[in-house]
């Protein structure tokens, strides 16, 4: 079998094994070509999904940074506002305590009024929670105008 085999292969002209070797190699060439073509589309389509998800992160994450960088600005506008409130009641204070320091300069009978010790029933009745807070504390300080001429009536009395 193998001589009639051989025989009938050798009796097809070099010309045409050519053609078949070239058709062949061309035929297997072609299907590395198509195999490449299908693993070169498959790696566009992971690298589109990947480029998608890095966008989809770095957007989540461009989120967070404007979230935090607002959250800092608000922060610091509070910051600044309680450094300003602070600055008024120390300055309200300290002004207070001027005219009182004042008050006791200029008049003799107010000097010893200041230097007597007050009675404890009167001293209890200053007595006053803890305060907390810069706003809780301006609420606590008496009213600049409390005292009113005698025979005026006063604000809660009108």
């Amino acid at each position: 079998m193998t001589a009639l085999l051989g025989r009938a292969l050798g009796a097809i002209p070099l010309k045409v094994w050519l053609v078949l070797l070239g058709v062949g190699v061309v035929g297997a060439g072609g299907w590395m070509a198509w195999q490449e073509y299908r693993t070169a589309l498959a790696e566009a389509a992971s690298a589109r999904q990947a480029l998608d998800t890095a966008r989809a992160e770095s957007a989540q994450r461009q989120m967070v940074i404007d979230a935090l960088w607002r959250n800092a600005q608000r922060l610091e506008d509070q910051r600044r506002q309680l450094a300003e409130t602070q600055t008024d009641l120390t300055r309200t204070a300290s002004n207070r305590l001027a005219h009182i320091q004042e008050l006791q300069h200029e008049n003799a009978r107010i000097r010893r009024w200041a230097d007597t010790r007050l009675p404890d029933a009167i001293g209890r009745m200053r007595d006053r929670p803890a305060v907390t807070g810069a706003d809780a504390y301006r609420e606590a300080l008496p009213d600049t105008e409390s005292v009113h001429a005698s025979g005026q009536p006063s604000d809660n009395q009108r």
